[in-house]
């Protein structure tokens, strides 16, 4: 068995990761691999297609704690899918080439989500002998998820997912729709990570108006957000101590004329556009529950955020979201029934102060803080390292 106090270098290879042309794109796995970074040395390889370029341009720097390597490649016409995967491998091997000079060599491979960065996870394993584990994200193997996988995707996900030392999906939900899918495992859940320093439960919140808060795209056909406006209404209709708070990156006119329509802009409803991540950890230590009506969700970054902030939350029971929510720190209701939604909010609003906010934060801590997620990649790097 490996010491436990052994240096590990790990390529974290994501197939989805902030950058210069999506900045929110991935973060959440940024978050994992500074979870992992805490426990081992962490290089993060991205590779991305951007249109404007005729030659690759490289970036590379110490964030913190890890060594990001983004690659931006010219687009290939999309009639030739030879020579667009031929590129996108080949902005690998070069970004590839640049992690080895600064950490000199790799002990594992962590891949995030299977297609496509799963194809050069495959290489290393191939050409070097480079293990590597899964995590999973993506909702589109979720039942409720309309996506339509192509063939070709099928193919090397299936491929990917059979070379894998361990696949870990975030919730036990993806886990069996992997499984549903055609993926063999084997598997072990691992959520995904909070930074419990920052979403924190320090302010004492007043009670005299009830504040609810959502986070999210602010799209329809995931999230419902007209389906909220029109509860945030009939609610308004029953009662007045209370007001919204909407946050969105897809935040528009169109919302705030949604709003307008229904005669509760600025007086039960307000919308503003995407904030920083710290803004929003300091809208949730202000606002009591956090409400999330979506269609379909795998593991909501959002739910565990405002757990380790110590609100209650209400959401819909899709996806891995009943994994996180229990009696002690929300409701549950199901997807498009505004009438649960209604009546959930009002038990929720009833009975606020009889919920333990500093249980539900030290809950959310145990499960999804930095400490307890990076000490389990390590605890299953060790593992796959010590039986290879």
């Amino acid at each position: 068995m490996i010491d436990e106090k052994s240096p590990l270098n790990i390529l974290f290879l994501a197939s989805w990761y902030p950058n210069r042309l999506e900045p929110q794109n991935g973060n959440f796995i940024q978050r994992h691999a500074q979870a992992v970074a805490q426990k081992a040395k962490v290089a993060v390889l991205h590779v991305i297609s951007s249109p404007e370029l005729r030659n690759i341009e490289i970036t590379k720097e110490w964030n913190g704690n890890l060594y990001e390597v983004i690659v931006y490649f010219p687009k290939s016409p999309a009639w030739n899918p030879i020579a667009k995967m031929n590129k996108y491998l080949n902005a690998h091997r070069q970004g590839f080439e640049l992690v080895l000079e600064e950490l000199g060599h790799i002990d594992i491979t962590h891949l995030n989500v299977f297609f496509r960065a799963g194809l050069f996870a495959l290489e290393l394993n191939k050409k070097y002998g480079i293990p590597y584990i899964v995590t999973e994200h993506l909702t589109a193997f979720l039942d409720s998820n309309p996506y339509e996988f192509k063939w070709y995707e099928k193919y090397f996900i299936k491929k990917i997912a059979k070379a894998a030392a361990l696949i870990c999906p975030v919730s036990e939900d993806l886990r069996d729709a992997l499984i549903r899918f055609g993926v063999k495992g084997p598997f072990e859940v691992v959520p995904n990570v909070v930074d419990t320093n920052l979403f924190q439960n320090e302010k004492q919140r007043q009670y005299e108006k009830i504040k609810l808060l959502h986070v999210s795209t602010l799209s329809e056909d995931h999230k419902n957000f007209s389906g909220m406006l029109r509860v945030i209404k009939r609610l308004s209709e029953i009662r007045t101590d209370f007001d919204m708070s909407f946050v969105g990156n897809n935040f528009g006119e169109s919302s705030i004329q949604k709003a307008k329509a229904m005669g509760l802009w600025n007086t039960f409803v307000t919308i503003q556009e995407e904030i920083p991540i710290e803004s929003i950890a300091q809208l949730m230590q202000a606002h009591h529950i956090f409400v999330l009506f979506s269609n379909y969700e795998n593991l909501p970054c959002v739910i565990s955020e405002a757990h380790a902030s110590g609100m209650l939350v209400v959401a819909t029971d899709v996806g891995g979201v009943r994994e996180m929510i229990n009696p002690n720190n929300g409701f549950l209701i199901k997807a498009r029934d505004e009438t649960a939604l209604l009546q959930n909010l009002i038990q929720a609003m009833d009975n606020i102060q009889s919920f333990d906010t500093a249980k539900i934060r030290s809950e959310a801590v145990n499960r999804y803080s930095y400490e307890q997620v990076g000490q389990g990649f390590r605890n299953i790097y060790q593992t796959i390292l010590a039986n290879k």
